[in-house]
């Protein structure tokens, strides 16, 4: 891997907003998506907020990048010292008027689903390493490699550190992409009360 993070569009704050939009579109028909928000309009309303916790989260603690300034896909990723995410990390990065927003409706549907699959993290991955946080592509963009431009030069820049990246999906198509870049199951179990499967995956 010889790809520089230079080739990729480091985000700010100013870009939140539109990369949330691209996430909240990636993300759609994602089995977490439908089950958190199973109404359309309240999902397409909800989910860019959702995603700019996320966003808004790594670019404090950690990075975030774009394919390009026009937001074909974005990638954000944690070091393992700023994971999990906590209440008091979350409210001193995250703009309030995201939480009005976003407001409670459906939200300990979240909760549980991240308190599950951040537990299966932290058994697994105990030691300090990378997390790819999140990763999606614009629906009308996927299918280019640009999932592959968001991935190899962030990787590329963890093995020189000599550090594992950790990654979780709920989509059994992404398993096989991830494999390709490096990443093995460590873990494939149904959350509790969702009927939804979660792959763990570590790239050592």
């Amino acid at each position: 891997m010889t790809t520089d993070l230079q080739d990729l569009f480091r985000l700010n704050k100013a870009q939140v907003k539109p990369a949330a939009e691209v996430l909240a579109r990636a993300f759609w028909d994602f089995p977490v998506s439908t089950y958190a928000y199973p109404d359309e309009l309240i999902r397409e309303k909800r989910l860019p907020y959702f995603f700019s916790i996320d966003l808004h989260y790594c670019l404090r603690y950690g990075e975030a990048y774009a394919t390009s300034s026009r937001l074909e896909g974005v990638a954000a990723w944690l070091p393992s010292n700023h994971f999990p995410m906590t209440v008091w990390k979350i409210l001193r990065s995250v703009p309030l008027s995201i939480f009005f927003n976003l407001r409670l409706d459906n939200a300990h549907k979240m909760k549980a689903f991240a308190d599950y699959v951040d537990g299966v993290h932290k058994r697994l991955a105990p030691f300090r390493h990378w997390y790819l946080h999140i990763i999606g592509v614009a629906p009308h963009h996927q299918g280019k490699g640009y999932a592959g431009k968001l991935l190899r030069p962030m990787l590329a820049r963890i093995d020189k550190q000599g550090l594992p990246c950790f990654l979780e999906t709920v989509d059994e198509r992404d398993v096989a992409i991830y494999k390709h870049f490096g990443f093995n199951v460590v873990d494939e179990s149904i959350v509790p009360a969702t009927g939804i499967t979660s792959w763990a995956m570590l790239r050592q």
